[in-house]
């Protein structure tokens, strides 16, 4: 693996913010071995408590780090790409819809370009992350794993699974939110309190995952196990069936997707 000796953050939100973080705590690197910096000056003030170094600018921070992380939006970069002139760097987009091709374009060619699709788990250290192998060497697929394990788990997949990789696990945690408050609706309508019901719904949806997590089975595997033929979770299945649930989160992960494809476009 190639070393990790410096990491730059451009851009310190949600995902910059939570892979700085990982980085630290897991004892990658010591804070005063990563530099941050955001247009928005109060955003780096969380991780310069850490004891994250801010620079002044982007320049600074290509001059510093050796590894940069892009956290900002695809439109500011696409708006006001940093057009670092000369060193070998490595750069981890966490961007969508910005190709390995778009960023090449813009950094020098002693520069190596890694694309990831993390997603929001990041932010509290369970983190799903996919990193584009196309055309890298396995010491800096191993560097970019380094950083990103720190906060999470990841995957190895081929640009044009970026894609799907978004629709899957990138938009992902929109839908377990969105299942967990209509699970929680559906108890308040059965008569409990808003605050039971949505305990109940959140320590339900993380003690499945554990328990797929620790298992080789599949989840319809699981599925059948609890339900009990003529009982109420067959019941509630039918309803499930009824409305095409498995089709209806296919739909919506290939809506994703399709997004994605147009916004790499």
């Amino acid at each position: 693996m190639a070393d990790l000796t410096t990491l730059g953050l451009l851009g310190c939100g949600n995902m910059g913010g939570a892979v700085a973080r990982g980085a630290v705590a897991s004892g990658l690197l010591s804070a005063d071995r990563v530099f941050i910096f955001d247009s928005e000056p109060k955003a780096t003030q969380p991780l310069q408590a850490l004891g994250c170094k801010a620079v002044a600018s982007t320049e600074d921070l290509f001059e510093k780090a050796d590894v940069i992380v892009l956290a900002i939006k695809p439109q500011v970069f696409k708006a006001t790409p940093p057009t670092p002139q000369r060193g070998k760097k490595t750069v981890v987009s966490v961007m969508a819809g910005i190709r390995v091709a778009q960023m090449r374009a813009t950094f020098p060619n002693s520069f190596t370009v890694i694309r990831v699709m993390p997603n929001l788990g990041l932010s509290v250290g369970e983190g799903a992350t996919a990193i584009a192998s196309d055309g890298l060497t396995e010491a800096s697929l191993q560097l970019a794993e380094s950083i990103f394990q720190s906060c999470g788990k990841t995957v190895r997949v081929t640009e044009d699974l970026i894609d799907a990789v978004t629709g899957v696990s990138g938009s992902g945690p929109m839908y377990v939110f969105e299942f967990v408050e209509a699970l929680t609706q559906g108890g308040v309508d059965a008569g409990l309190t808003r605050e039971t019901a949505y305990e109940l719904a959140l320590q339900t949806v993380k003690g499945s995952a554990k328990i797929l997590e620790n298992s080789k089975d599949a989840p319809q595997t699981w599925s059948a196990r609890v339900r009990s033929p003529g009982g109420t979770t067959a019941e509630a299945q039918k309803v499930l069936e009824a409305g095409n649930f498995h089709d209806l989160v296919n739909r919506a992960v290939q809506a994703a997707v399709r997004r994605s494809k147009e916004l790499s476009g």
